[in-house]
């Protein structure tokens, strides 16, 4: 087990450094569709059961695991060495140290001689379930309090899309912004209809109601689960980042499909209007002020997806994600090896 999730980490961290290496590319060849749909890897890589064989990564990683579940314990460092018992005082290293002016004895007792040496490695996953379990907490009480007072707020309240979604006007909403995957909404502030125009407004409920539709609020949940699990992980909340921004370019282009090139300069005006510095991680907001750049500049192109373009793309996203889950995937005789 020890072995299967240490293995597992380091393969969806290196699938997230691949992507974010990628994406860019991906995106300007094959559209941002594309560049958002290789963050499947690191998910498909989370549920990936061991295959038949010995993988590389799994050879690689293996020695390092058996040396952690081989451990037995620590060295402690006590500051009373005349309360330990004299099998652990005859293993131990004395020493002195200055605290403040004053010498305090100190004695290193090796993992041999503490009885019922904690594991490290326990500790560590323990550590790291409490933080995953504490971090995905707080999300959903801020998610929660957050959505509450949103629909508390509420002045205007009507439904779209043949009754599925209900569109409110609150004070608490800073931008247009979705969210709730069971019980669907579009929120946007009191001043809509004063600071957009018709154009910007009707482009605006388009982009949110997008979200729905794609399913990129229930991506967002998905996206935070493997946030915890990699919560002290400094490459995954780049990645989270990046996520969030190819979400957004995508349905930016989900919103232009099909509509009149003119139309982007009224969609790049909402962006703009819409912008701001806070949001809450699992809903969809028009945009935090982070990635407007990356945003208008992906509006200035003016590039078609042809179907020749989109087929080439799904051929060479699928053939890239094989590859890199083929070259992370653990194999069963590793697997097994580690648990010998």
């Amino acid at each position: 087990m020890i072995g299967w999730a240490f293995e597992t980490f380091v393969a969806t961290t290196l699938l997230m450094l691949f992507v974010l290496a990628v994406r860019g590319p991906v995106r300007r060849a094959f559209g941002p569709n594309m560049a958002y749909a290789l963050w499947l890897l690191p998910v498909a890589r989370l549920l990936l059961p061991p295959l038949p064989g010995d993988w590389r990564l799994s050879r690689l990683i293996a020695p390092f695991t058996r040396q952690a579940e081989d451990a037995q314990g620590i060295v402690v460092g006590v500051m009373n060495p005349d309360r330990l018992p004299a099998e652990a005082t005859a293993n131990a290293v004395m020493a002195q140290v200055d605290v403040a002016g004053h010498q305090a004895n100190l004695a290193f007792v090796p993992p041999t001689a503490v009885a019922d040496g904690a594991n490290p490695v326990v500790l560590i996953l323990g550590l790291w379930v409490i933080g995953a379990l504490l971090f995905l907490g707080y999300h959903l009480i801020a998610h929660r309090r957050y959505t509450a007072n949103l629909l508390r707020r509420a002045r205007i309240d009507r439904t779209v899309a043949q009754g599925r979604v209900r569109v409110i006007e609150t004070d608490a909403a800073h931008g247009p912004l979705a969210f709730g995957v069971f019980r669907k909404y579009v929120a946007f502030p009191r001043d809509f209809s004063e600071r957009y125009d018709e154009q910007e407004r009707d482009l605006a409920l388009a982009h949110e109601l997008g979200h729905h539709i794609r399913g990129d609020l229930i991506a967002n949940w998905v996206a935070l689960i493997v946030l915890a699990l990699h919560w002290f992980n400094p490459v995954a909340w780049k990645a989270f980042r990046a996520f969030r921004a190819d979400q957004e370019m995508a349905c930016d282009a989900l919103v232009l499909a099909g509509r009149a090139t003119s139309l982007r300069h009224a969609y790049g005006r909402a962006i703009v209007k819409s912008a701001h510095g806070g949001a809450v991680s699992a809903a969809c907001h028009l945009h935090t002020i982070n990635e407007v750049k990356g945003r208008l500049r992906m509006l200035s192109k003016t590039g078609k997806s042809s179907p020749a373009r989109i087929a080439t793309g799904l051929v060479g996203v699928g053939a890239l994600g094989l590859a890199a889950l083929g070259l992370t995937a653990s194999g069963t005789q590793a697997a097994e090896g580690i648990k010998e």
